[in-house]
């Protein structure tokens, strides 16, 4: 059930290069909160009309060195809105509401598939919540296929390189291999049985449309986390909505926001 609430900024961490790690404490939202769930996020007071929406990136126990009741979302200063949250001092207040959302599905014990990670960019963002549960469940490592246009767009490599079995590529060469990040996923699902992986992937439109694509051909299964521009995050103003199959393959439209933002690539009429 979402709550709505106000908290103080714990940590705003600067991770160089406009990327930023925000932290606040929200037990009772992050109390059975899946990984690729989200919070609509607001600061009380200043211009910014409407609330953003943050896919959850640390739930308590994610990272080691934050307080044990302590929430994460990673962010990129691109506009107004991140520009006013990375201005915020610890003890700053947040107006939060959240959980929202349907987040990516955990695998049952006996699941014999490996989980692939598929991230651009800020799009990592939902990773190191569910790298931390799949290790809590016993879970083998997973792989994560982690592109970006530079370097400088890999916020916490350093952590998902603790966490995860990487491979970087850039489209500039400057980190990693040259090249979009469907290269890799590709070389690796010609050779898989289809049935010992599942891939969950995070990042712009292109870059999950490109991965649907290949993951439907090969027949791996695929949830998308989707991003959207939203007014208000829990289906009301049907500003995010995205065209979709139903079961019987007829045509529709989903809302990001409540039937999403994790889809499975089947579902959507892309």
């Amino acid at each position: 059930m979402p709550h709505d609430i106000v908290t103080p900024v714990t940590r705003n961490i600067d991770l160089g290069h406009d990327n930023y790690l925000l932290e606040f404490v929200a037990p009772a939202m992050a109390e059975g909160m899946h990984p690729a769930q989200f919070f609509m996020i607001g600061i009380p007071g200043a211009e910014m009309l409407l609330r953003r929406p943050f896919s959850v990136c640390g739930l308590p126990g994610t990272f080691d060195d934050a307080p044990p009741e302590a929430v994460q979302v990673l962010y990129k200063v691109l506009g107004k809105g991140t520009a006013l949250l990375a201005a915020l001092k610890p003890g700053a207040p947040l107006t939060v509401l959240g959980p929202l959302g349907r987040g990516f599905t955990l695998p049952a014990a006996d699941d014999p598939a490996r989980t692939v990670f598929v991230a651009g960019g800020i799009g990592s963002a939902p990773f190191p919540a569910l790298a931390a549960e799949l290790a809590r469940r016993g879970r083998p490592r997973p792989r994560m296929f982690y592109g970006a246009r530079t370097a400088h767009d890999l916020p916490l490599l350093s952590w998902f390189r603790e966490h995860a079995a990487v491979v970087v590529t850039t489209d500039d060469g400057s980190a990693g291999r040259p090249g979009l990040v469907t290269g890799p996923l590709e070389e690796v699902l010609a050779d898989a049985d289809p049935a010992t992986l599942s891939i969950q992937a995070c990042g712009p439109e292109p870059m999950l449309r490109a991965v649907a694509r290949i993951a439907l051909a090969r027949g791996v299964a695929c949830e998308l986390s989707l991003e959207a521009h939203m007014a208000c995050g829990f289906g009301v103003c049907l500003g995010c909505v995205v065209p979709t199959h139903g079961p019987n393959r007829e045509f529709g439209y989903d809302r990001i926001c409540v039937e999403g933002p994790v889809m499975r690539a089947e579902r959507l009429a892309w």
